[in-house]
């Protein structure tokens, strides 16, 4: 594919405590820190603030006005019976801003659009037999422009940007001069020319595990392995926050189109429903998960795994629960491991996408 503008491997955290700045840089900056820890935690009061990032009470007060004038934070109910005046926490404002995320996949396409805390307020799927290009783009820019339209018109300026995803081998399962031509293709420059807005690129997986930091079961994890469940196990290392945009060999977790297809039938299938027809797969899956954690235990000291997947919420919780027994049974000298499913769903994706701009704008960088 041709050199794009990548958004970098994301920092998932913004550290505990705070250097001091040059004042002429530290409003952008502090705000960033701010920002950074109200995506980690549902609420927080001046003085947690000022306990996590380091910043005196009066530089926090002034940001926080600073935010809450500019739609980004609101304020909640006092919290009183505790000795001293009321606290007041803290927390992001759902309506504060928007991102639009599309993740191109080898035979399908997601788009949604979420707001500021990770809420799907729209979304579209599109899925091809036979990948083409022209049916492609076609299909980014109309789930674009639906997404977008679906934010309330007095919002409308509140679009963060764009976030594009894809998989490194994107054209795995197109052939010939459909092949060469999904490959070559700039998708940036389509969004970028068609929207007039700031599109961010970036691998699917690494964006999904940014998002699940952001929004959903890592927000108070440090180290974990991040395995995401399609056609293939694709896995993700972060350790203290951050991202490693290397990956465990990938391995096949089934038989590519037959198994894509029926995990996106599956993934809107209510909690309990039967789910027969993957069952097999669910074992094997779980097998595979629990080697792959086992093996990266041998080189790293890491202690969570966090799984995810294209198939439905229920699928995933199962082959989570199932990884978890089998780790449960092993002994390995060390301490037990835990075991999480994503929060995010089946959508996590194009959620992933959506959350780059969010990453981009908003987010501290982490201390390396």
């Amino acid at each position: 594919m041709p050199d794009m503008r990548f958004a970098p491997p994301p920092s998932l955290r913004v550290a505990d405590s705070s250097a001091g700045m040059n004042q002429v840089i530290a409003r952008s900056l502090n705000e960033r820190l701010i920002m950074s820890l109200l995506f980690q935690h549902d609420g927080l009061t001046r003085m947690q603030m000022g306990q996590r990032s380091g910043l005196s009470a009066q530089t926090i007060s002034v940001l926080v006005r600073a935010l809450e004038r500019d739609g980004l934070v609101l304020r909640g109910e006092a919290v009183k019976g505790r000795i001293g005046p009321p606290t007041i926490p803290v927390s992001l404002n759902p309506d504060g801003a928007f991102s639009v995320g599309v993740n191109l996949g080898a035979r399908h396409i997601d788009i949604v659009l979420i707001n500021f805390v990770g809420d799907i307020l729209h979304k579209s799927s599109h899925r091809f037999d036979q990948p083409r290009l022209q049916d492609i783009t076609r299909s980014i820019r109309d789930g674009v422009a639906d997404a977008i339209a679906a934010i309330e018109p007095q919002r409308s300026n509140r679009l963060a940007g764009i976030g594009l995803s894809m998989p490194a081998d994107i054209d795995q399962f197109a052939s010939g001069e459909a092949n060469e031509q999904i490959s070559s293709y700039d998708f940036e420059t389509l969004l970028d020319n068609e929207f007039d807005v700031n599109v961010f690129i970036q691998n699917d997986i690494t964006a999904a595990a940014s998002a699940e930091s952001m929004f959903g079961a890592a927000r108070d994890q440090h180290s974990y392995l991040f395995c995401h469940l399609g056609p293939w196990l694709t896995t993700r290392m972060i350790l203290d926050d951050r991202i490693y945009s290397g990956e465990m060999p990938s391995r096949q977790s089934g038989d590519g189109v037959d198994l894509l297809e029926a995990l996106l039938d599956q993934r809107e299938v209510s909690d309990g429903d039967a789910i027969t027809d993957l069952a097999g797969w669910v074992d094997r899956s779980a097998e595979e998960l629990q080697l792959a954690f086992m093996a990266a235990r041998r080189f790293v000291d890491v202690d969570t795994l966090i799984v995810t997947g294209l198939g439905s919420t229920q699928i995933t919780k199962d082959i989570a629960m199932k990884v978890k027994s089998n780790l449960d049974e092993v002994n390995t000298g060390k301490s037990t491991p835990n075991t999480l499913f994503s929060t995010l769903g089946p959508w996590i994706l194009a959620k992933g996408a959506a959350s780059l701009s969010f990453h981009h704008r908003f987010m501290a960088e982490s201390k390396s």
